[in-house]
């Protein structure tokens, strides 16, 4: 199987998995391109001090209403911490110093309650968070019921089973992602548009790796009630830093900017690979063989003020790459993952998946900063939770760590040392240079 270029759709090379890169040269029409196969340096370390200018911890305080074991989301504003609760589907407002402020919005099945809880908004300007479920509504900072957003209905909405909100200068934006969870015409495979304030579909944007592929897609959609092994894809990769949009469709080599004034998207990036990328249906497949998980892939991207870093994997080995928007070299971390299994029943091959997180050497506080949300386009957000397995952190390790911040460093050591059962989550904070 030859390398995936996946270029800049009608500019440069054809988009279309099997086409070869014609160039790696460090730009192309106008481009800048992010080599991965040339001039490659070895990391044994990449800082977080490289791209944050500061980092923080906040305690969040623990009151009857805000336990908040099982966080699904957090965003931070400059004044407040945002977490939605997975287990009782609550949305918990705390200061920026840990403070429990309020509760936002009420479960049940009245105009003001919703029951399930996808997603949510801050709308800073105009001191709005949105809850996104079947419907959409819109409660104010202090937890009271606003407006529903009418006509809204996620299922005429959408045809993907994986979707996104996003809200970006005053504009709304949604994203699917396959899998399909059901049979739908060919121009409802969009997978990135601008809707507006009603979100109604304005403008769409489809993820150029499914053209010419739509009669597969739709054909291996999950169909209610019906197991088989789909076609499914990463969720879109979008990013906010520097007050700019920008996104990675899955399985693209392109990073693309968005213009506002325009409303249409342009290559900001384009990523050069001589590596394998493995057939479409192979990669994609609900329930994988071994074997897909031996090819290259990208998923997500984080862009910095001199940085841009990648994440992928090949294989067992998850691999971080640090691309230096100054003179274009390109850094490469790897570290050792697991390609996790379990059985399902009516299937006859486990379920496969490599989780890929994105971690930097905490050279500020000690230990490792895993960035497990991005929230405003300038924070990104390390969640531990006690007694957590997968989130946690080594103390020992910060202990042992030497670190730019001594003191703050053994305030932070206190702190992980002193959680109870009855402790909140601690969450670190970095903010971007």
């Amino acid at each position: 199987m030859k390398y995936i270029p996946l270029l800049l759709i009608c500019a440069l090379i054809s988009c279309t998995p099997g086409k070869k890169q014609q160039t790696s040269t460090t730009e192309t029409n106008g481009v800048a391109v992010i080599n991965l196969s040339e001039n490659i340096s070895d990391a044994s370390s990449l800082p977080l001090s490289d791209a944050v200018a500061k980092v923080e911890f906040v305690c969040l305080e623990a009151t009857n209403e805000a336990l908040t074991a099982g966080i699904h989301l957090v965003q931070v504003t400059d004044h407040d911490i945002w977490i939605a609760h997975y287990k009782d589907n609550r949305i918990l407002r705390f200061s920026r110093s840990g403070k429990f402020l309020n509760m936002v919005g009420n479960i049940g099945q009245g105009p003001s309650e919703y029951v399930t809880l996808g997603e949510f908004l801050i709308d800073e300007n105009h001191k709005e968070v949105y809850i996104v479920g079947g419907g959409i509504l819109v409660y104010d900072f202090e937890g009271n019921f606003k407006r529903n957003v009418i006509g809204y209905n996620h299922y005429n909405k959408f045809a993907a089973a994986y979707t996104q909100h996003v809200l970006f200068e005053n504009n709304f934006f949604i994203a699917q992602n396959i899998a399909l969870y059901r049979p739908v015409p060919k121009d409802s495979l969009w997978s990135f548009a601008l809707v507006d304030s009603c979100f109604h579909l304005k403008k769409m944007f489809k993820n150029p790796v499914h053209k010419g592929r739509e009669e597969g897609i739709i054909k291996n959609c999950a169909q209610m009630n019906y197991f088989a092994n789909y076609w499914k894809e990463d969720l879109t990769n979008i990013d906010t830093y520097g007050s700019q949009l920008t996104l990675k469709y899955p399985d693209t080599d392109t990073i693309y900017r968005y213009d506002v004034t325009h409303e249409s998207l342009s290559p900001q990036y384009s990523i050069f690979t001589k590596e394998e990328k493995g057939d479409y249906e192979q990669t994609h497949l609900w329930f994988r063989e071994r074997k897909a998980f031996d090819y290259f892939s990208i998923s997500s991207y984080y862009p910095s003020k001199d940085y841009v870093y990648l994440v992928g994997s090949k294989g067992d080995k998850v691999l971080t790459y640090c691309y230096n928007k100054q003179d274009g070299t390109v850094r490469e971390q790897k570290r050792q993952g697991k390609i996790k299994e379990r059985q399902v029943p009516w299937f006859n091959i486990p379920l496969r998946r490599i989780e890929r997180p994105f971690v930097l050497d905490n050279d500020l506080l000690g230990g490792e900063f895993t960035v497990d949300y991005r929230s405003a386009g300038k924070y990104w957000i390390d969640v531990l939770e006690p007694f957590s397995e997968d989130n946690w952190i080594d103390i020992g390790r910060i202990k042992a760590t030497k670190a730019k911040d001594e003191a703050k460093k053994k305030e932070l050591v206190e702190a992980l040392e002193n959680v109870g059962e009855e402790s909140n989550p601690i969450v670190l904070i970095v903010t971007l240079k």
